[in-house]
């Protein structure tokens, strides 16, 4: 029996590397990339709408995880205007490939963020159903899931994965925290009381394919561990696992806003999110605590 074909974008990405060692199991596993150098891998550039077509050959399932990195750069006009695009723009590629081709789906996935709530540091805890946000990445997802949305004519089912900050030894934000921790140089930012809304990788992975195969699932879901953590906790924890200390005063607030800019709202800001529609189609995550995670990733 031949397997199912599944096309991710941003096969670059942490993620998608992550979620092809698992998929390519059970699935037959194609990328869009802006290199096409590997096998299973075919180009497309977003900035000129090119996508090479052979690419949809047979596919039933997407997953799109294309999109400029949030985090790497200042927020000038231009990189903003590059994280819009990155996501939009590609999607509607994607789309109109689709439809040029007369293809149905099984399924259609769309990366997210939990940036849809805002980026603002309060008691709330949201959820699935939680009004959207009133800032820049609270728009940028707003828009990433609209188009997400066109594929309903397109897709048996639409699924948008709000993501948290991905646990991974392999990236994302232990990337940036790990080496100045584990020289002794790690602080707390601002006041440390901006919630760390987490997933670990493994997780991450797991709950796509539980989605995948979860038939009756479609929609938003937020994609966060159970554990709510703030950035002072999640600091010391850090620390701990390392085998350091946490010796320095916290980071001021007005240092950080001048190093990033606008983009210091990422590391001064964040809140309490839950998993509630995960939580009722009973799926059991993993690594509950951040403490298990990081363990689990820097043993």
């Amino acid at each position: 029996m031949s397997k199912e074909l599944i096309l991710i974008t941003g096969g670059n990405g942490m993620f998608a590397k992550e979620l092809c060692k698992v998929l390519k199991m059970s699935y037959e596993v194609r990328f869009l990339s802006r290199k096409a150098n590997k096998p299973n891998h075919y180009r497309w550039d977003i900035s000129s709408g090119f996508i090479d077509e052979r690419a949809f050959d047979g596919v039933q399932h997407i997953v799109h995880l294309a999109g400029a990195s949030i985090g790497e750069k200042r927020w000038t006009k231009s990189r903003k205007q590059e994280i819009l695009d990155s996501r939009v723009q590609s999607a509607e590629i994607l789309l109109n490939a689709l439809k040029k081709h007369r293809i149905r789906l099984k399924t259609f996935i769309s990366a997210s963020a939990v940036g849809y709530y805002g980026t603002k540091t309060t008691e709330n805890i949201y959820t699935e159903n939680s009004p959207k946000g009133n800032d820049f990445l609270s728009d940028v997802c707003q828009q990433w899931e609209a188009v997400a949305d066109k594929f309903n004519i397109l897709s048996d089912r639409v699924l948008k994965l709000r993501l948290g900050v991905i646990i991974s030894k392999n990236g994302g934000i232990l990337s940036k925290m790990l080496p100045i921790t584990k020289i002794g140089l790690g602080a707390v930012l601002g006041n440390g009381k901006q919630y760390i809304p987490w997933i670990d990788i493994a997780d991450l992975v797991d709950v796509t394919q539980f989605l995948l195969e979860e038939k009756n699932a479609s929609g938003v879901f937020n994609i966060v561990a159970p554990e709510h953590i703030s950035n002072k906790n999640f600091t010391h924890s850090l620390a701990t696992v390392v085998g350091r200390k946490i010796i320095f005063p916290p980071l001021p607030k007005y240092l950080i806003q001048c190093l990033f800019g606008e983009a210091s709202v990422l590391l001064l800001q964040g809140s309490r999110i839950r998993a509630e529609r995960l939580e009722k189609l009973g799926y059991d995550f993993q690594f509950k605590t951040l403490l298990a995670s990081l363990k689990h990733n820097l043993s």
